[in-house]
């Protein structure tokens, strides 16, 4: 599956080699110069301009469209699993990557079960009603991307797994987001995460909100 992806906005694959003494496998991968996302953040003193907040997030969700479209649920959307080139600085490069957990929609549903990195996990994924869930899963979990590209922080960071869990099941937790967050990103970012899929934009239209706004502040 892996090989078969080529997207300017996925991280390519390019094998899998036997690694270390016990013969364990890995994958072999494109090299992103700036690592992930969240090591970038983290290194900038967790703050980026509007303009290069756009791009990336314009990228991802490119990138997930792309994914979408060929039927595949990533799981596991996070600053962490988004790899960065921020060498020019007009115009950085973002690419989805660890694609591990990722698996093939079948119709319009794809098997759950408890997978993903719990703050950026839907509240159909934990709350166990149904072991289905759609590719809105990801959408969710962009939402959070967002909220972690605005503020660079970690979402929940002071919280006990137990208490993250029913906040998300309850939908009575979601990140807080900073009075100084523009109208636009504030807007997509909260009907992302809503706490029903159906309410959930499609990467399509979360793509094409993205480049409107990104238009705004002369964005190419």
């Amino acid at each position: 599956m892996l090989s078969s992806l080529h997207h300017p906005n996925v991280v390519s694959f390019y094998g899998i080699v036997r690694d270390g003494p016990d013969g364990s496998l890995a994958t072999v991968t494109e090299f992103m110069v700036n690592g992930s996302l969240k090591q970038f953040l983290h290194k900038k003193d967790r703050t980026i301009d509007r303009r290069k907040r756009l791009i990336i997030a314009m990228d991802a969700a490119f990138g997930m469209e792309y994914l979408h479209g060929k039927n595949i649920v990533h799981f596991d959307l996070k600053c962490e699993n988004l790899l960065v080139n921020m060498r020019d600085p007009q115009r950085p490069v973002c690419k989805i990557g660890d694609l591990g957990l990722s698996k093939v929609k079948q119709h319009t549903l794809v098997s759950g079960g408890v997978r993903g990195t719990l703050p950026w996990m839907a509240p159909e994924l934990l709350s166990g009603k149904s072991n289905m869930v759609s590719e809105k899963i990801d959408v969710y979990s962009f939402g959070i991307v967002m909220w972690e590209l605005l503020t660079g922080d970690e979402p929940y960071a002071d919280m006990h797994c137990a208490s993250i869990i029913g906040g998300i099941v309850n939908n009575s937790l979601r990140p807080q987001i900073p009075t100084w967050c523009d109208p636009e990103w504030k807007s997509l970012m909260e009907s992302s995460w809503a706490s029903d899929p159906v309410d959930r934009p499609s990467f399509s239209e979360i793509s094409k909100k993205l480049r409107t706004m990104a238009a705004s502040v002369n964005v190419k």
